[in-house]
Order: C-alpha cells, then structure tokens, then sequence
C-alpha cells in the first residue's frame, strides 16, 4: 500500500490514480523510499484562494502566507516606492502602476499555493512578516471604523498626534495632521486653535487668521480666539487692531486679567510710537531751526506732550485693572513698564537735547 502525495488517502501501491482527491500522478516508488512527501498537517497545506484574497487585502501578504519573504517584500516595496519614484523618470500615472503590480502580486500568490500543494514548490512555513503586516492592516481597519463611526474622538486623537510633531524639529508635518483632524471635527475650537498656533509659528499668519475668524463666527461667545487674534496682530506691530480684539474679549469677560495685561501691552506700545515720532517730530523742527533752544516754555511743552500721551494712560488703567483682579501680574507689569519707560524717558532726554542744541546734540 501507498499513499497519494496530494491528500493523504491509502491506495493500492500498483495504483497510480487517487479516487479520493481524483488526481494523477507519477509512482514515487516503494513506500520507505526516501523521496518528499506531503505533511498533511494544516501548516503545509496552502489554499490558493485564502492566499489570493490576503494579497488583494494587502500587498505581498500572500506571498509571506505562502513562505515567500522576498517576493512578498519586493511586492510591498514596488507598490509603496512607485509614487515616490516613477514621477522622477516618467509621466506615468504611478496610481497605475501601483494596480498592475498588486494584480501581479494577487495572481502570483494564487499560482504559488497551487505548485505548493502539488509539491511543486517547496514550503516550509508561513513568513515572519506575515504576522507584522497582519498586524499594521488590523491598526489601520480600526482607524478608518473609529473615523467613520466616531469622527470626534478620531479627531482629537489625530490633533494630539499633530501636537507631538508640532513639538519636534519639524512643526511644518504637523499641518496635514491639523487639517485631517478638522476635516472630522470642523467646529472644535481646541483643534483649530492649536493649528492657528502652530501656523503663527511658521510665519503663516493668513492662514492663522482664517481658522480664528471661522471660530469668532461660530463661537461668538468665546474669548480664547479674540486673544490669540490680537496677540498676532500685536507681533506684527498692528497695535491698534490688537486692541480692538482685545477689547472685545474683555466686553466677553471682564475679570480676565490677563486680557487686560494684554491690552495694557498693546496701549504701552501705541504709546512708545507715539513718542517716537515726537523725537522725531523736534529733529525735524531743530534740524530746519537754529534758534529753538530748551526754554522753560519749550520745555513745559515737552512735559506735557509726554504726559498727555493718552495710549501711556490706557496703558497704565489696564495695568491697575489687572492688578485689581489679580495682584501675581503685578511682576509681569512691572517689567514690561519698566522697559517702555527707561526707553520713552531716553526719547524724552534726546528730545531736550535736540531742543538744547540743536547743531552738535548736547545741551
């Protein structure tokens, strides 16, 4: 007695037809011979189209189900690299490309497992990245489930994902995470505000711009974007429109003191352009004028121009508003008052030098 190659079944060692599987096949020879056999186990046994079907799920999987690592990853990797590479050497839709070779990889897994279960083929054991890709393909099945059925918690997840990379080397891969996460959740604040950080960041501040005035549209009631608004516009020497943000913030929540300190910087700045085209204004007059000299009523002028700057004394009533509702900002104010006035009093003594001598800049 035998037993056929294909499925196991005993026959009649003259026999070469397998009643059982219906296959043809050559005489081995006696039965201790020491030619290859077929284990039976389930290990060994390849389904053609379970292999097929892994490959058409994923790219080189069924060749890693049939035992084939090098033909399974050279499938994944020309998939993979042709967008990335054909673009450099044709005008080849790479889209293209990509299908023709996952076909190849479908058939091929197909063809495989069939010479593998003719023993046409020799077969040890399923790949050891076929559990990895396994794996990667299970991940990213969740993902498009958790997208599709609970778009906001996808959202936050991809927006704390945007945030790890925007506190790298390279902020910039962070946009494509913002903008998937407010593709999903277009009207949580939390999302656009960070990207409108992160924009600010970059030197983007258009683009900043447009997702803050989208949640002042639609988040009329909140304060955060008004803020952040007039924060950019203050860096950018719009001091005048950052206080119109910060007022309308403050007309929102009035005991906020660190929106008054914001306006208080904002007032103070308006306050040292003013005195600076004041310097400007008596270089002008001393420099066309050889008898302006630092009179009392020169002077006096000068004082008062200095002291009836009305953006200095906005400034400090923000300032003693904030104090008001929080006294710790006192530290905070005290530097930035400190820095504005020893700048304006150096304006100031350069005002009266040029009155005083208006050819040689010294009193």
């Amino acid at each position: 007695m035998k037993r056929c190659p294909y499925c196991g079944t005993t026959i009649p060692y003259n026999d070469n037809y397998c009643y059982s599987c219906q296959r043809t096949f050559e005489d081995p020879g006696p039965e201790e011979s020491s030619c290859h056999r077929l284990d039976l186990s389930k290990d060994e046994w390849r389904k053609p189209w379970a292999s097929a079907g892994l490959s058409l799920v994923g790219i080189g999987l069924g060749q890693f189900y049939n035992g084939e690592t090098a033909k399974g990853v050279l499938f994944l990797a020309l998939v993979l690299g042709a967008p990335f590479v054909l673009p450099l050497f044709t005008i080849v839709d790479p889209l293209i490309v990509m299908l023709l070779i996952w076909a190849v990889a479908v058939l091929d897994a197909f063809l495989s497992s069939r010479k593998i279960n003719r023993l046409e083929k020799k077969f040890h054991k399923k790949s050891c990245l076929f559990w990895p890709e396994v794996s990667v393909l299970v991940i990213i099945a969740g993902i498009i489930l958790l997208v599709a059925y609970t778009p906001a918690v996808a959202a936050q997840g991809i927006s704390v994902t945007a945030g790890a990379v925007a506190d790298t080397k390279y902020p910039l891969y962070a946009v494509p995470f913002y903008e998937s996460a407010i593709a999903l959740a277009p009207n949580d604040s939390n999302i656009r505000m960070s990207k409108a950080k992160t924009m600010h960041y970059l030197g983007r501040d258009e683009i900043a711009r447009t997702d803050l005035e989208y949640l002042i549209v639609n988040n009329p009631n909140e304060t955060a974007p008004l803020v952040m608004t007039g924060n950019i516009l203050y860096d950018n020497g719009e001091y005048e429109a950052a206080i119109r943000y910060f007022e309308k913030a403050l007309s929102l929540d009035r005991k906020n003191a660190q929106i008054w300190v914001r306006k208080g910087d904002a007032d103070l700045a308006i306050a040292m352009v003013e005195m600076q085209k004041m310097r400007q204004q008596y270089r002008t007059l001393t420099a066309g004028s050889t008898t302006l000299t630092a009179s009392p009523g020169n002077v006096t002028a000068g004082l008062d121009a200095f002291q009836s700057t009305q953006a200095y004394r906005d400034a400090m009533t923000s300032y003693n508003e904030a104090i008001k509702l929080d006294p710790l900002v006192s530290v905070e104010i005290s530097a930035h008052v400190l820095a504005s006035t020893q700048s304006m009093v150096e304006m100031y003594q350069g005002i009266l030098t040029d009155m005083g001598s208006p050819d040689n800049g010294t009193t």
